[in-house]
């Protein structure tokens, strides 16, 4: 089975999409926390 822990966090928008500054900033807490999956655009 599965193991380990998946993140599905909320894509930061803006007015012209995504917001990618942000979006790194994210990403970038979220492995530094270890998480071993990440869904990108993913809905829970």
């Amino acid at each position: 089975m599965f193991t380990g822990l998946s993140a599905f966090p909320l894509t930061p928008m803006n007015e012209s999409g995504i917001d990618e500054k942000a979006f790194i900033r994210l990403l970038k807490r979220l492995t530094s926390a270890r998480v071993d999956s990440i869904g990108v655009l993913g809905s829970t």
